[in-house]
Parts: structure tokens; C-alpha cells; sequence
């Protein structure tokens, strides 16, 4: 048992909520009744969690020694040597070549997709991470490819406006993880050489900018004409105060509690952020029905 709640902790699959951007183009095409869409839609979502943990078992491999002097990731598998590197890197090859094959299932899109996922990765593990806000741009990136992995790679469209949303959102989140891990590390150059190159200052600043870009995006897609063309309404503006609402409260979190060292997370532990996207879900799916 102990071995497999390792194994759990290697895959990180606590973390494979993100992996529900991959649905968002289901979600908001509101053809909740083709169920073969849904079924791709589902396919690309195990893929991407697939690649998503062989990402991070290779990014851990390459992290061992800076996830030791930090107070939390000390405590990863790797890092605290409940599993060693050889066998975690084969485990990394076998999903990633399971992905692989998942996502040839679903069209030759996708696979491009999920191989430039795989891709940048490796790139932003190897490298890319030293550099401050190509890093985080890096992470608003693999959020972008899994929006594209739910949409053009199982054959639907959605609004320009939505991607930007989602983009736009992954960077704050991004942004907000730098912030965290600033504020709540005394050295925490220690474990991200790459933090001594930001101030709380400064991502306070972008983490403004990213929020703002978000609810503008949003009320854009909401009226935009396509948007409007494909549901045929102009209601779902109305369902931008529950945008708004849940911006400014994860802004709240994170600029006054410094909770979680994953931000994307208090999506999720948050009682009033979890209510605020459930209201929002059902409000959009109730307008465009």
C-alpha cells in the first residue's frame, strides 16, 4: 500500500484537474447530446493526463536535487528516494508512448498536439525554466495545447476570444505560483534559481494585468459574433460578474493568504471558488441550451 500511495505521488495525479482544460471545448460548444463527441473529448482528457504525469516524473528526475532543499517537494518520491530514477524514467517512457498511441486513436491532430506538449516540456525541464517569464509563458503554453487538444484535435471549433480566456488564465495562474513560492520560501533560490529574477512587486503587477486581460477576453467572447451566431444569444454576458467574482477572489487568496503552493488548486479547496464555478457552469449551459 505504501508503495502504490508512492506511485500515486510520482504520477502526481492530484494534479490532473488541470487536464480538465482538454473539456473546455466540449463544455462550451454546449452539444451535450453527441455522445461521441464526449467520448473524444474524454479519450484526449486520459491522453493528456497520460503525458501529463510523464512530464512530471521527468521533470522531477531532473529536479532531485533542488526539490531536496525545498520544504515541501523534500518530500517527493524521488526526492526522498522511495523510488529511484531508473525505474520512474521507464514508468515516464511507458505513459508517454501510451499517450502517444491514445491520441493517434483520436486523429493525427491530436497527436501533433500532445507531441508538442511532450516537446516543450522536455525543453522547459532541460532549460526554459532558468529564464523568468519565458517560464511561466511556458505553462500558459501546455494550458493552450490542452484547449487545443479538446477542441481542433477532436474537430470543434470555439471562439478565438475562449482560447485567450484560457491562456490568459493559465499565466495568472503561473504568475500566482511564482508569487507563492517567493513569499513563502525564505531562500527560495534554493529550489528555483529562476525566482531570484522576479519580486513580489513585479508579479503582484503581471498577476493584475493577466486578471484584467481575463474578465476583457471573456466579456469579448461572450459578445462576439461567432459566439453569438453558434448559441444563438447575447445572454452569456450575464455570466461575467461570476467571472469577475471568482477572479477577484482568487486574487484574494493568493495576495493576502499565500495559500497552497499550487494555485490552480484552490479552484478546488476554495468552498466559495467552487461554488462560484459551479454557478458559473450551470448558468452558461442553462443560457445556451
Amino acid at each position: 500500500m505504501h508503495k502504490l500511495t508512492e506511485l500515486f505521488k510520482l504520477l502526481r495525479i492530484h494534479q490532473w484537474h488541470k487536464n480538465t482544460f482538454v473539456l473546455l471545448g466540449f463544455f462550451v460548444l454546449g452539444d451535450y447530446d453527441n455522445y461521441d463527441l464526449l467520448f473524444k473529448a474524454l479519450v484526449a482528457t486520459v491522453a493528456f493526463s497520460l503525458a501529463s504525469s510523464s512530464v512530471y516524473i521527468f521533470n522531477d528526475c531532473c529536479d532531485i536535487e533542488a526539490d531536496r532543499n525545498h520544504p515541501l517537494k523534500k518530500n517527493r518520491p524521488l526526492a526522498i528516494g522511495t523510488i529511484q530514477a531508473k525505474p520512474a524514467i521507464f514508468l515516464a517512457i511507458i505513459l508517454c508512448l501510451t499517450s502517444l498511441i491514445i491520441s493517434f486513436y483520436i486523429g493525427i491532430i491530436a497527436l501533433v498536439i500532445i507531441s508538442l506538449y511532450l516537446l516543450n516540456n522536455v525543453a522547459y525541464s532541460l532549460f526554459l525554466k532558468k529564464y523568468p517569464i519565458i517560464d511561466v509563458f511556458q505553462i500558459g503554453f501546455g494550458f493552450m495545447l490542452r484547449i487545443f487538444t479538446g477542441t481542433v484535435g477532436i474537430g470543434i471549433y470555439i471562439s478565438e476570444w475562449m482560447i485567450l480566456t484560457g491562456f490568459m488564465l493559465s499565466l495568472l495562474m503561473g504568475f500566482s505560483k511564482r508569487f507563492i513560492e517567493l513569499s513563502n520560501n525564505p531562500t527560495p533560490q534554493n529550489h528555483r534559481k529562476v525566482l531570484q529574477e522576479y519580486s513580489l512587486e513585479t508579479l503582484k503587477f503581471f498577476m493584475i494585468i493577466m486578471a484584467s486581460a481575463i474578465i476583457v477576453t471573456y466579456s469579448l467572447y461572450t459578445l462576439s459574433p461567432r459566439s453569438i451566431e453558434l448559441h444563438g444569444t447575447t445572454n452569456l454576458i450575464y455570466t461575467t460578474p461570476l467571472v469577475i467574482f471568482g477572479i477577484f477572489r482568487f486574487l484574494y487568496l493568493v495576495l493576502f493568504h499565500q495559500s497552497g503552493e499550487d494555485p490552480s488548486s484552490q479552484i478546488f479547496k476554495d468552498k466559495q471558488l467552487v461554488v462560484t464555478v459551479i454557478l458559473w457552469a450551470l448558468t452558461y449551459a442553462l443560457i445556451i441550451s
